[in-house]
């Protein structure tokens, strides 16, 4: 098996030193750390997905009642607020999402 020996940490990015069961020198390993605005990006991402389902169950409803018309008003305001947050790139924060 395999082992990792950290060699360098920045902000963005974490390399390692890789070695064999030998302990030969292998190759490098490079680990990503993703930004605060990465991890909120996907966050809203998940948060929009699960949004279309939302809406299609919604939609299948033959008479919805006053209590999922006004859910479906909040859903399609989160929506519309995580839609807006992904085009600008306003990804400091999931609040609203």
């Amino acid at each position: 098996m395999s082992t990792r020996e950290l060699v360098e940490t920045t902000e963005s990015f974490r390399r390692y030193r890789v070695r064999d069961d030998d302990g030969q020198y292998i190759g490098t390993d490079v680990e990503t750390i993703p930004t605060p605005a990465q991890v909120n990006g996907a966050t809203i991402r998940g948060r929009v997905a699960a949004t279309l389902s939302a809406n299609a169950a919604y939609l299948a409803l033959p008479s919805p009642t006053n209590a999922q018309n006004a859910a479906q008003v909040q859903r399609l305001t989160r929506l519309t607020t995580a839609l807006a947050k992904l085009m600008l790139e306003q990804l400091d924060t999931t609040d609203g999402t």
